[in-house]
């Protein structure tokens, strides 16, 4: 390897991309709207605020193609953009500066470790998450649904045996085992990401949870039928590749449920779910945001 390039590539390890879309009146559907068309490019993290929404990806992927399309995105509804590389050095510190705000879904209390607990008598479980470069701190749309229907489905969690593909901060894995689940398999393609989730584990105090770096492929060596219960929230395309693996490893008569997924993203995703047995019981929306839940036969 050219020394240039491969000194260059050591630089930017771990680096991310960051660009930020932007405008001046408040409007929380030009948010939603400016993630339903970053998600469709190699961005992994989204922040989004009133007036802006924010985007994250690897350095490496965000080439130049990339950034040509999201400039064209923003001159055609008139927005403005900024670009930052972003290292894990400065990651605690940007969301620290712009940190987010403690929510509750369902049963759960989302907080981060500086914000204090909350008094709200309703609230069963607190789950602490610090981000980092991680997905999931319950503030998108996405890992509200799924924080919803992992309540719902609470009863049918204990003592079961529990997949999440695309963990990201571990907080779906975290909630499966405070719901009782007796044993968690988070799998999350970032090792960056997996030390973030680890660390998270320790703060809850998560039981019977294990988190590993991985793919799909990371099932490979697991029996047809294991898990009772599947959980993906993960970009459309991701589902769509390994559905078929979600449903080998899921056991008759167990559930699956998916997120990550747009409006626009139901039909196809329904399709191929029916091809692999898998029935659709549920369908919910937050936004222009889907979960879907599936029974296989």
């Amino acid at each position: 390897m050219n020394t240039t390039v491969e000194s260059m590539e050591q630089e930017n390890a771990g680096m991310y991309r960051m660009v930020k879309l932007f405008w001046e009146e408040p409007n929380e559907e030009l948010a939603e709207i400016g993630v339903a068309f970053l998600s469709d490019l190699p961005f992994e993290y989204f922040e989004t605020e009133p007036t802006s929404v924010k985007a994250y990806g690897k350095f490496e992927l965000i080439k130049e193609e990339v950034e040509s399309e999201v400039t064209a995105i923003a001159e055609a509804r008139s927005w403005e953009l900024e670009w930052e590389n972003i290292g894990r050095q400065n990651w605690n510190e940007e969301w620290e500066k712009h940190y987010f705000e403690p929510l509750t879904e369902a049963g759960f209390y989302v907080r981060a470790p500086f914000h204090p607990p909350t008094t709200d008598l309703h609230v069963q479980h607190t789950i602490v998450i610090q981000p980092r470069m991680s997905f999931g701190t319950g503030h998108h749309g996405t890992t509200q649904l799924m924080l919803k229907y992992i309540w719902q489905n609470r009863e049918s969690l204990y003592g079961k045996k529990v997949l999440d593909m695309g963990t990201g901060t571990g907080i779906l894995a975290i909630a499966a085992s405070m719901m009782g689940a007796a044993e968690v398999l988070g799998i999350e393609i970032d090792d960056w990401v997996v030390d973030n989730a680890n660390d998270n584990l320790l703060v809850n105090n998560s039981k019977g949870v294990r988190i590993v770096c991985g793919t799909a492929t990371a099932l490979e060596s697991v029996a047809d039928g294991y898990y009772d219960a599947v959980l993906a929230n993960i970009h459309r395309e991701v589902i769509l590749a390994d559905l078929s693996e979600y449903c080998r490893v899921l056991v008759n008569g167990g559930w699956m449920l998916l997120s990550g997924l747009q409006q626009s993203d139901e039909q196809r995703v329904v399709e191929a779910a029916q091809t692999l047995g898998l029935t659709k019981i549920l369908v919910d929306y937050r936004g222009e945001w889907i979960c879907l839940q599936f029974q296989k036969s």
